[in-house]
Parts: structure tokens; C-alpha cells; sequence
């Protein structure tokens, strides 16, 4: 056998052909429809003597994956992973007579490189052959904005099938669950589990390592598959039907569960989704098909309707205060002054499956939008025009602020390195990006010191909150932090305020001589979802969104006597400006709707936006 030699995906061609040495030509490839990690996936089609025409999805091992181990040529691996792939295939036929939904492959075979018909060359790799899925998976059905009840339906279906390969004689672990890998016709409502490409019975101990960012169990990461690794990927799969993210790889229980509560979930929801995510597999639920029926219990008692799982507060050059807003009819605004509507008026030119929105205003007092949607894609949108800015990692959060030149920077995590980067974006509309800034999990807020630097809270990739300041980049404390606000003080001082998950303490730190130095804690009234603070004349108010409502504090002490509640529901989201006359303006989320709370000597009065 001829020895392997490099070659790329993007070298195939529409038209080429594959098969066996038997029968090289036997199957035309004819669209790219994909790929992950392990191989490229074509549509291919094959033709019986009557003319008739079948559909396959062929996917196509990349040449990393059939590498030679110590003491082993290319063609013994190539050997060893057709072996381990023809097994699959031989365990994954039981089940797919057994189980419904289960779509394995049918065949594998080692044959020429993807070749002009006629002409196959010498060198050989490894092809997976399975039926071809009318559908999509579910990364393009998020797209459809589906509903609660649409996603628990989904959820019901995967779980059977889940449950079901765990449950059958041959006691298969499907490994690399995931949503690319969950087919559904959106005609029928049919869900399929494909690519059984590293399924392993459970009996069959350690097997090859492998990792899907986010929907890998931890104890999977090390080679163990096992049921309860299948349902820990199976929740990472609905925490992203629900969010649009997948989850964080780290503290993914701590972390999906903060997050589906700031996306506006009832907390008995984003509990129940946080289970499956836990780094014990004991500690996971056992059955799926249970937890999915709970799961849409859950949701039946949660009131319906119009409801909001994100916004941003700006003021304007001419001191308008103005809400955006996300719900589940898209991106709405709401201008609060004189003479004004209180009502949420919908974007029709706005993006349409938006997950994050950060506001602020340019050099010329123009309002400036920017978007992440559910595909990871940012928007940035001025005077009703929406423009593409690239791509960003959808569940990594983002902050914007106006620079001292007057253009507007975003800051995100970029989805391909996981580093910070940073948009500038000028008055006319020229579009500047950076991907130079240090490893980064999530961005949780920015401000503007007296020198004009941009200064941005995150989170680190180990948990640990960071100041980055340029090329500077300070780490002010460990531990599991999951919200922050930054402003300065009356002395032109950065401040800064951290939550960490399920606690009342919020960490102060304050820049003093360009040095970040911490101040001590301040305990809130209850466990903090999200915190913001604004800088104005006469000190710092500081806000608390809890699961017990929304509270705000005038030069907060620690004292809890300083604290004053604005609202007895579940808040998730809080942002809060200095309005016209120099009045505070706080906009919240509590329970799905939005409400705006103005304050005036010292008093604050609230008006629900419809």
C-alpha cells in the first residue's frame, strides 16, 4: 500500500468520485455538507441499473486522525482504524433495528483519495458511509427561533433515542453527542441521532480520547464514554437550544445555570438543565426520558407571552435615554423623555436571533447597537442601519463603550482562539479588529478611565477576574466569578465590583496610582445575578439583580440598611445611566418583562414598559 500523503478538504471537488478498490467510482460526491474534527461530510449519490438514484452522507477521515502511532507505518494505522470502525458499525446495526432515530452508518471501506472519474490514484484513506437525512441539524433549526415547547418536544424525542442506545442489548455509549450531530425534518418533526463514527459498547473500558468543546463530559475527556457521559452531552445539547451557546467547558453546572437565568428562565428550569451538566456523573440524572417530560412540566407552568431576555440602557447627545431591548419577537427600543411612549417599538431591519446587546453613543450622540446572535454573528446597527461586524463566541458575552476619539469599541472573545478582541468602529462606519488580547472565557463589562484607555472586565480562562487595559492585563482574584461592573469614582478612580456564583459578597477593587488594589466586600440582600454601578458627582450607586428582586445602594458601605428595593421579582438583567438633569435611570428585566426606574433626591420611582 502506498504511503499517505497529506491532502485537504478544500481539494475536493463536486463531481469527484470514491469507493472501494473493488469500485472506485461507486459513489459521486456532489455538495460539501460539513465537517467536524474527525472528517469532511459530503452528500454523495449512487445509481442502480434502472436509472433509480440513492442519497448517502459520506464522510471522509481527515488525514491527522489515521496518524501512525510508535513503531507503526500509515498504513498499519489506516488498519487499525478501519478494524475499530468496522466494530463500530457491527454495534451500531444492532441498534439501529432496536431504536428508533438511531441513523448509523452502513458501510466502511478503505478506498482511493476523492478522485476525477476514472482515475483513482494509489493512495488510500477511510470512508463512513450512512443513509442520507432529509433535514437539518440542529445548529440551522435554531435558526427558526423555535419555542419552548418546540425545543421540549425535541428534547423528548433526543432523550428516547439517548435512553435507548444505553437501554439496548448492545449497551452502546454514542460518545460525541452533540447538535451537529442531531438531525431533525422540520416537516415531520423526526429527530436522528447520527455519526456512531466512535461509539463503543459500555463494557469495552477506556477507549480513544476525544473532546467536542462543551459537550464533552469531564470523565469522557480522559477516554471513559459511559451513559451518563451520553446525558451530560445530551444537556449541553439543550442548554444550547435554549441559548444559542454551548456550554462552558469549566464549572459548566455553575456556569449554564447563571446564564439561563440571565437569559430570563424561571430558576426551576435553569436548575433542572444544570443537573445534567454536573462534573459527577453521579450526581446526573438517570433517566432522560423523565427529565425531558419534568422539563416541559416545568415549562407549562411558566407564564407565556411576550418576554425579554436581555437589554442595554444609553444616553444620547441630547441626554434621551433610550432601552433596547430582546425578547422573542427580536430587538425592540424604547426612547424614555418628554412626551414619550413607554413602550418596547420592535426593529424590523434588526437582527433576527439576537442573544447579547451592549448600547452606548458615538462622537456625534448617535445611539450604537451592537448584536451577537444565536450563529455567533455581531451586528452593530446606527440610525437604522445594520451592518455585519464578524463573529464572536455566542455564550462569551461582550461590552462596548465610546473611546476618546469619539468611534465606539466592542469587546468580545473571538470564537477561533478564545482571546479578547476588540472592535473599533469610527464615525464613518470603518470597522477595526484586534484579536492581540490575552486568553479570555467571557467578557462582562468596560469603562473609560481619565486617560481615555479603555478598561475591560473578564473572565479568565481558570475562572479568575481580569482588568485588561490595553497590553496591560491584571488578574484581581480567583474564584468562580460570573458578573462584574466597572465606572469611576468621584476622584476619577476605576472601580470595580465582582459576583461570584451564588453568593452575596460582591469584591470591591479600586485602581489607585495605576495600581488595582482590592477594598473589601459588600454583602447584598441576597444572592447576586448580575451587578452594575455608575459614577456620578456625589459617589457610586451600586445595583443588585437577586432572585429576590432588585435592589440599589447610594455609596454602599455593607451595611444592608443602605439598600433599597425597587422590584420583589426574580430580576436577571440590570443596566443603569446618568440621565437628563442628572438623574439616575436604571432599566431592569424581572421575570421576562422589562421595567424602568428613575431616580429623583434620593428617591426612585418605577414604570413597567410594555
Amino acid at each position: 500500500m502506498t504511503e499517505q500523503e497529506p491532502f485537504r478538504a478544500v481539494d475536493i471537488q463536486p463531481g469527484y468520485c470514491v469507493g472501494d478498490s473493488d469500485n472506485p467510482d461507486e459513489y459521486r460526491l456532489e455538495a460539501s455538507v460539513g465537517g467536524g474534527g474527525e472528517g469532511a461530510v459530503w452528500l454523495a449519490t449512487t445509481y442502480r441499473r434502472n436509472g433509480e438514484k440513492f442519497r448517502w452522507a459520506v464522510k471522509i477521515l481527515n488525514a491527522e486522525h489515521l496518524e501512525a502511532g510508535h513503531n507503526e507505518s500509515a498504513a498499519d494505522a489506516l488498519e487499525r482504524w478501519y478494524l475499530r470502525a468496522r466494530g463500530s458499525l457491527h454495534e451500531t446495526g444492532q441498534v439501529r433495528r432496536e431504536v428508533p432515530g438511531v441513523e448509523g452508518a452502513i458501510d466502511v471501506f478503505r478506498g482511493a483519495r476523492p478522485h476525477p472519474p476514472g482515475e483513482p490514484g494509489d493512495v488510500r484513506t477511510l470512508y463512513v458511509v450512512s443513509p442520507w437525512i432529509d433535514g437539518v441539524d440542529l445548529t440551522k433549526w435554531l435558526k427558526r427561533n423555535p419555542t419552548f415547547a418546540q425545543v421540549c418536544d425535541v428534547a423528548a424525542k433526543l432523550a428516547a433515542i439517548v435512553d435507548g442506545i444505553a437501554d439496548s442489548r448492545a449497551e452502546l455509549v454514542h460518545r460525541d453527542i452533540s447538535p451537529a450531530n442531531v438531525m431533525i425534518d422540520p416537516e415531520s418533526g423526526k429527530v436522528s441521532l447520527i455519526d456512531f463514527t466512535f461509539a463503543v459498547p459500555t463494557r469495552s473500558g477506556p477507549v480513544t480520547a476525544i473532546e467536542n468543546k462543551g459537550y464533552t463530559a469531564p470523565e469522557a475527556r480522559n477516554g471513559h464514554g459511559s451513559a451518563a457521559a451520553d446525558r451530560y452531552s445530551f444537556g449541553g445539547v439543550v442548554f444550547f437550544l435554549l441559548t444559542g451557546r454551548r456550554p462552558e467547558p469549566a464549572a459548566a453546572q455553575s456556569e449554564s445555570y447563571a446564564q439561563l437565568v440571565r437569559a430570563s428562565f424561571p430558576v426551576e428550569v435553569a436548575a433542572h438543565v444544570a443537573a445534567l451538566l454536573s462534573a459527577s456523573p453521579a450526581d446526573r440524572p438517570t433517566s432522560l426520558r423523565r427529565w425531558a417530560s419534568e422539563l416541559a412540566e416545568l415549562g407549562a407552568r411558566t407564564p407565556t407571552g411576550l418576554r425579554y431576555t436581555d437589554l442595554d440602557l444609553t444616553v444620547d447627545g441630547y441626554r434621551t435615554t433610550t432601552i433596547t431591548a430582546l425578547g422573542n419577537s427580536g430587538l425592540s427600543r424604547a426612547r424614555l423623555g418628554p412626551g414619550a411612549l413607554p413602550a418596547l417599538v420592535p426593529d424590523a431591519e434588526g437582527p433576527l436571533s439576537p442573544v447579547v446587546v451592549r448600547s452606548t453613543t458615538d462622537g456625534r450622540g448617535d445611539t450604537v447597537d451592537f448584536v451577537i446572535d444565536k450563529g455567533g454573528r455581531i451586528m452593530f446597527g446606527r440610525n437604522g442601519s445594520w451592518r455585519d461586524a464578524g463573529r464572536a463566541a455566542a455564550g462569551a458575552g461582550l461590552a462596548v463603550v465610546r473611546s476618546a476619539t469619539g468611534s465606539v469599541m466592542a469587546f468580545v472573545v473571538d470564537p477561533a482562539h478564545d482571546r479578547l478582541s476588540t472592535m473599533d468602529v469610527a464615525d464613518d462606519g470603518t470597522i477595526r479588529r484586534a484579536t492581540a488580547g490575552p486568553y479570555a472565557r467571557r467578557v462582562l463589562a468596560a469603562t473609560i478611565d481619565h486617560t481615555g484607555t479603555p478598561l475591560v472586565a473578564t473572565v479568565s480562562t481558570d475562572g479568575e477576574l481580569m482588568i485588561v487595559a490595553g497590553e496591560d492585563c491584571v488578574h484581581l482574584g480567583s474564584g468562580e466569578v460570573h458578573s462584574a461592573a466597572v465606572c469611576s469614582n468621584p476622584f476619577g478612580e476605576p472601580v470595580c465590583f465582582a459576583a461570584m456564583a451564588g453568593s452575596r459578597e460582591l469584591a470591591a477593587y479600586e485602581q489607585r496610582y495605576g495600581h488595582w488594589l482590592p477594598t473589601g466586600t459588600i454583602t447584598a440582600p441576597g444572592n447576586v445575578e448580575e451587578v452594575a454601578c455608575v459614577g456620578q458627582r456625589d459617589g457610586i450607586t451600586l445595583v443588585a439583580a437577586c432572585a429576590d428582586g432588585l435592589w440599589v445602594a447610594a455609596q454602599p458601605n455593607g451595611s444592608r440598611h443602605d439598600w433599597q428595593q425597587l422590584s420583589h421579582q426574580h430580576c436577571q438583567r440590570v443596566a443603569v445611566k446618568v440621565g437628563a438633569a442628572w438623574r439616575l435611570q436604571l432599566a431592569a428585566i424581572a421575570d421576562g418583562q422589562v421595567f424602568v426606574a428613575t431616580e429623583g433626591f434620593g428617591r426612585w420611582s418605577t414604570t413597567p414598559i410594555a
